[in-house]
């Protein structure tokens, strides 16, 4: 039987930190806003929204969300994890009887 391994507590952050989900919103809605934002400076006459540009307001909404999402990961990162919650067991042999 394999004794449990330590992984390295920088590579466990960083994968900790590859899966925030603060990354992924915040990812998405900014890449849609832009796209949104620019289709609706594109389009000269909105139709039926009673003279508004919603996807400029849109697009714009969208954007601030999504860099207030990226702007919040970047100044409070994920937590380092604790050292007893670091160990992995190694792979466990099942013996049949």
């Amino acid at each position: 039987m394999s004794e449990p391994t330590k992984v390295d507590a920088e590579q466990a952050s960083r994968i900790a930190r590859l899966f925030d989900i603060r990354l992924i919103v915040g990812g998405l809605l900014t890449l849609y806003g832009v796209i949104v934002l620019i289709a609706g400076l594109v389009q000269m006459h909105p139709a039926k929204s009673s003279g508004m540009h919603l996807n400029v307001w849109t697009g714009i909404g969208m954007l601030v969300v999504g860099l207030f999402m990226l702007g919040w990961m970047r100044l409070r990162p994920l937590a380092p994890p604790e050292p007893d919650e670091l160990v992995e067991e190694g792979p466990q042999s099942s013996r049949a009887s």
